[in-house]
């Protein structure tokens, strides 16, 4: 079943304008090594975290783009966490167009159609999904003029019940980089009310940082999960698009590496779908640089597909429960055995995302079940919508 990411992936693929193995947005990149200096209010939002790792970008998908041609630029910070990722990603625009995943996946679609057939009419309803012709004026006030690297990085979504979004206020001169919190619940217009300095990032000049596969806009703040469906449909789009620049190249072990810590995320949860399909990832990944992307890529889909089966959850569940057992309350082990007996999936990736939450399992809070699946506002979302 093809979902808003895939349609949307489909289409960027379809242009043919990315260099292969290159990212379908923000292609051009480089990784930094930073430190962190965050104040008692950053701490309070990010963990006594120390350092980062932080991506300076532009929205050009081909190196033939020169940098000083493309105005939309990006600068994204991975906090190195002790527990799992905390990823901020900023654009030099303080807001996102669209607000919902089907609004974005009606644009691409019109997108699609006008290519096939280039009427004005046809480029005239590519504006109509998000009221986007109306806001013509305005985006065109917030879209950059200038194409250096000077600029602040809004994070389009918001985080947690405040609601806060983030600022990132960038300096080449000096290689700082300034964190603010500003609270603003809006997301197709930018309307912060008063702003909170957290600390700031020093970044080094030259480009050193190892390579991350994606940010994700599902490693949030612990305790302020993302607001909205964009920032799960930025997930599953970051992660197709790696998938599809890792089959266009040749693996080598840097580009293994990211694939393994991608199956990390993933593993249990195909293992919940299905013991067997996670017996057959294991063995794709012991051929090492010689494994199958496209194997691997089909296997995940496949598992996105499957329906829960009772046997393969109860699996799951023992599965995990292990790393519990010892330290869990009555009240959690009565709770336990009544999924056991009557397992609610929804209820259960709540309950184990709370639970590795609560004893901080850095093997479980870095699993989609956990980061993703257990959270309400993503259950919230039909299946199949994103």
């Amino acid at each position: 079943m093809k979902t808003s990411a895939d349609v949307i992936i489909d289409l960027i693929e379809r242009f043919n304008v990315h260099d292969p193995g290159a990212r379908r947005a923000h292609g051009n990149g480089d990784h930094h090594e930073a430190a962190v200096y965050l104040n008692e209010e950053g701490r309070e939002i990010f963990g006594g975290v120390t350092k980062a790792t932080v991506r300076l970008s532009n929205a050009a998908t081909s190196e033939k783009m020169p940098d000083e041609l493309v105005n939309i630029k990006g600068c994204s910070v991975r906090f190195h966490h002790r527990l799992r990722p905390i990823d901020i990603i900023g654009v030099n625009f303080p807001y996102f167009p669209l607000g919902t995943a089907a609004e974005v996946t009606s644009v691409m679609l019109n997108i699609g159609v006008y290519l096939n057939d280039k009427s004005a009419g046809r480029f005239f309803s590519i504006f109509r999904p998000g009221r986007l012709y109306r806001d013509l004026d305005t985006m065109l006030k917030w879209l950059p003029k200038r194409t250096d690297m000077d600029y602040k990085y809004y994070t389009a979504q918001s985080y947690g019940d405040d609601p806060l979004k983030f600022r990132l206020d960038y300096d080449p001169q000096t290689s700082n980089i300034e964190l603010y919190a500003e609270k603003d619940a809006h997301v197709t217009e930018y309307q912060p009310e008063g702003e909170m300095h957290l600390g700031h990032v020093s970044v080094d000049q030259e480009p050193a940082g190892q390579e991350i596969k994606f940010m994700d806009t599902m490693n949030a703040p612990f305790g302020r999960d993302p607001n909205g469906e964009i920032p799960l449909l930025r997930h599953f789009l970051y992660r197709r698009s790696f998938l599809g620049r890792m089959e266009e190249t040749e693996l080598d072990q840097e580009k293994f590496r990211m694939l393994e810590e991608l199956w990390r995320e993933e593993e249990l949860f195909v293992l919940m779908k299905s013991p067997e399909l996670h017996e057959q990832v294991r063995n794709l990944f012991e051929s090492g640089i010689r494994m199958s992307v496209s194997e691997f890529r089909r296997l995940l889909d496949k598992a996105y597909d499957m329906e829960y089966e009772p046997g393969s959850i109860r699996n799951y569940m023992e599965a995990v429960w292990g790393h519990f057992n010892d330290e869990a309350d009555e009240g959690e082990k009565v709770r336990y055995r009544k999924l056991q007996e009557a397992p609610d999936t929804n209820e259960l990736h709540t309950f184990i995302a709370d639970m590795a939450l609560k004893y901080e399992v850095p093997e479980l809070l870095d699993s989609i079940v956990v980061k993703v699946l257990g959270r309400r506002e993503v259950q919230r979302v039909q299946k199949g919508r994103i």
